[in-house]
């Protein structure tokens, strides 16, 4: 932490992510999902993501990661290109949570694509175990 006069800097997470292709350019967004919603279904990233919780509680999944819960305060990463983002539903049922994420684009490629049922099957094995909903 860096503290300097009134001012407090807390690192909050510390990553190495994949290369970024020259050309890239980066979004900050503001998610917002009401009560108990689902969020968006399957879909992957053209680049890493980097994320923090403003308030309530998500569940969230990328590929090969156990579902997991992120509070308010915490923050959350993915490294985008080909691992699919499972979930991210407001685990709130009675109020909507908000997070921002910062998004590195990858040139030309739109930063969220929506996976094909077939490719979301496909893929179910590389799921956490916890996770896969198909039977192999």
């Amino acid at each position: 932490m860096l503290s300097t006069g009134n001012v407090q800097i807390s690192d909050l997470l510390n990553v190495t992510p994949p290369w970024i292709p020259e050309g890239a350019h980066v979004m900050t967004q503001l998610i917002e999902l009401p009560p108990a919603d689902a969020g968006l279904p399957p879909h992957r990233h053209s680049g890493p993501v980097f994320g923090y919780v403003l308030e309530g509680k998500i569940l969230f999944e990328i590929e090969g990661e156990e579902p997991r819960e992120i509070a308010a305060g915490e923050p959350l990463w993915e490294p985008g290109g080909d691992v699919v983002h499972y979930q991210m539903a407001n685990l709130e049922p009675d109020s909507w949570s908000r997070f921002f994420a910062v998004c590195i684009c990858a040139p030309d490629v739109e930063m969220i694509t929506l996976l094909e049922p077939e490719e979301i099957k496909s893929r179910d094995h590389l799921r956490h175990p916890s996770a896969r909903q198909h039977e192999e």
